[in-house]
């Protein structure tokens, strides 16, 4: 008996019409759940604000954690290597995470992995999102994030330098995707650009830096989208800045590590 994942197998072409009509029902399905839960987490996004940090984040990271495992419905599952590091990393200062970049949704998974350690994940968004999106936007300008406007360097880096200081005073994780913008189609890593990183250094020099690979995200986010895949999160052992002669040299290890990662698999 035929399955729809021996239908959606990219090395079976004997089913081409099939494999279309089954993978675009599968992404009208997957955007609407999307939307279903950043409509229904919204108002409570909201309402629990109110109430203070610790109470908003508890909404904030259920809704990340049920964005990720959504894509369990259209068959894609996630494999997380590495977990444990997280558990180990230093309480008593904050950390800087690095990687690459393909959709919202790696974003979600690792936000909810941060979410079991104390360091709660906090990014850098562009000015674009953190307006008229449910829950996201809300969540972007209340949740601790730095917004910036790519368009404007100096007032860029002022943002990161704010959002930075948020971040050391509360040892949080602060995320960087260094690409700039998202790869949608493919596992490529960009070069991976230095200004933003070496703000966070400046002001974060005594964070641990932890580069994490992520790989497979994109097929939930290109469209049609490429159910039945498998996600993969990739997390390296902390580095130490005082290892590297420069924010660049550290950088630049972190963008090979995680190229290499994704080119040899």
């Amino acid at each position: 008996m035929i399955s729809i994942s021996d239908i959606l197998n990219e090395n079976t072409t004997e089913y081409p019409l099939l494999q279309k009509i089954v993978a675009w029902v599968l992404t009208f399905i997957q955007m609407f759940i999307f939307l279903l839960i950043i409509l229904v987490f919204h108002p409570l996004h909201i309402i629990f604000s109110v109430f203070g940090y610790k109470a908003y984040m508890l909404i904030s990271h259920a809704m990340m954690g049920l964005v990720w495992r959504s894509t369990l419905l259209i068959g894609t599952k996630t494999r997380i290597e590495g977990a444990e590091i997280l558990q180990n990393l230093p309480e008593n200062v904050p950390i800087i995470v690095v990687s690459n970049h393909q959709s919202e949704y790696e974003i979600a998974c690792l936000g909810y992995l941060f979410s079991k350690t104390p360091h709660h994940l906090k990014y850098i968004a562009k000015k674009e999102l953190a307006y008229w999106i449910p829950s996201v936007s809300w969540n972007i300008r209340y949740g601790g994030h730095g917004i910036i406007d790519r368009n404007q360097k100096i007032s860029a880096l002022k943002s990161i330098e704010a959002f930075a200081k948020k971040v050391k005073e509360n040892n949080w994780a602060a995320y960087i995707y260094p690409e700039g913008t998202r790869n949608r189609y493919s596992n490529e890593v960009r070069p991976f650009k230095t200004a933003g990183f070496i703000k966070l250094c400046e002001i974060l020099s005594e964070a641990p830096v932890v580069p994490i690979a992520v790989e497979n995200f994109w097929t939930v986010k290109r469209i049609p989208i490429e159910p039945f895949a498998t996600m993969r999160v990739k997390i390296f052992p902390p580095l130490s800045q005082k290892d590297f002669s420069t924010p660049e040299a550290l950088l630049q290890h972190c963008e090979n590590i995680i190229r290499k990662e994704l080119t040899s698999v």
